[in-house]
């Protein structure tokens, strides 16, 4: 092996481990996330009711311990082509099912946030079949379009990909990244429409965090999209699994401060002006949960046909 080979395996197999390290610092974020946020996880989700919401959120929540530990042996372990080729199939189609997970809990906010509308519902539906629906095929095709060479020097390289399509895994980003987008599209919009003037700290809570959450979002696909096609050799997934991971934290740190901030609010006895985003008002607020069933403390409920500032006028007379 001539030095100029030699040259281009020492700087891949450093490619190789600045996303090994990109990935064990996400599991590090994930685990402290989560025991930073223990405590109102167990108040908030352990004890409640087995429902799709819990399923939804406890997938979403720990499922990505899984595929980044496969990304994470699969960027880092000397492995043979036999062996690098399942590894990626299963960790990439993990990470792309982990974001699908998180942006169905994201999606469901938006359908909250509009009253339960049924046109809403319709939009929503048909985005995210459109994007995740062919985000999947694309996928698929880029794990096929995958060809391995056995590495010479496994040491430096486990695996060593010598033919990908990384226009189909640049779409699989760009499809995740226009989800994103129409979905803080529609956000702003029933913000400026529905809540401009609300002042309710669930209302505030709700477009604060999905502003701010899809901001993020997007930016880090961004991210994704600009490291496969400009960056150099090796460094195609350095924000994969960050990307994962921020899906993960921010989609399940949404439900816990929606939950809590409701938690709190539905134990005031003033009146609460939430019917606007889906909570009818009586001496003490009572919540129709069924849209999303996230039990008791959930910021999910089903839209009432009241006006915020009719609710508002209806306990004052209570009052």
């Amino acid at each position: 092996m001539d030095s100029a080979t030699l040259a281009a395996f020492a700087e891949l197999g450093r490619a190789q481990r600045h996303t090994a390290y990109s990935e064990a610092a996400s599991i590090s974020l994930v685990a402290v996330e989560i025991l930073h946020s223990l405590p109102e996880e167990v108040a908030l989700i352990w004890k409640s009711e087995w429902n799709t919401g819990k399923i939804l959120f406890l997938l979403s929540r720990y499922l990505v311990f899984f595929d980044a530990s496969i990304a994470l042996y699969y960027t880092s372990t000397a492995n043979t082509v036999k062996l690098c080729e399942p590894l990626f199939a299963a960790g990439s189609s993990l990470t792309v099912v982990g974001v699908t997970l998180a942006e169905i809990i994201l999606y469901l906010r938006v359908f909250a946030l509009s009253g339960r509308s049924r046109w809403v519902a319709a939009l929503l539906v048909t985005c995210f079949v459109g994007f995740h629906g062919t985000t999947f095929v694309f996928l698929a095709r880029f794990i096929q379009s995958l060809e391995y060479a056995q590495s010479p020097i496994p040491t430096i390289v486990g695996c060593l990909p010598v033919k990908a399509s990384a226009k189909d895994l640049s779409i699989v980003f760009v499809l995740i990244m226009a989800s994103e987008i129409v979905i803080l599209i529609i956000t702003l919009w029933l913000i400026f429409s529905k809540f401009r003037q609300s002042k309710n700290r669930l209302v505030t809570l709700f477009y604060r965090d999905g502003l701010v959450y899809f901001v993020l979002l997007t930016a880090i696909s961004a991210g994704n999209i600009i490291c496969n096609l400009v960056a150099p050799p090796g460094y195609s997934y350095l924000l994969a699994t960050p990307q994962r991971a921020l899906h993960s934290i921010l989609a399940t740190r949404m439900v816990l401060h929606i939950r809590n901030v409701h938690g709190k609010t539905t134990n005031e006895t003033s009146a609460i002006p939430l019917s606007d985003i889906g909570y009818a008002v009586r001496v003490n607020v009572r919540v129709d949960q069924d849209s999303v069933q996230f039990p008791r403390d959930a910021a999910y409920g089903e839209a009432s046909t009241s006006y915020a500032d009719e609710a508002e006028t209806k306990g004052r007379r209570i009052q």
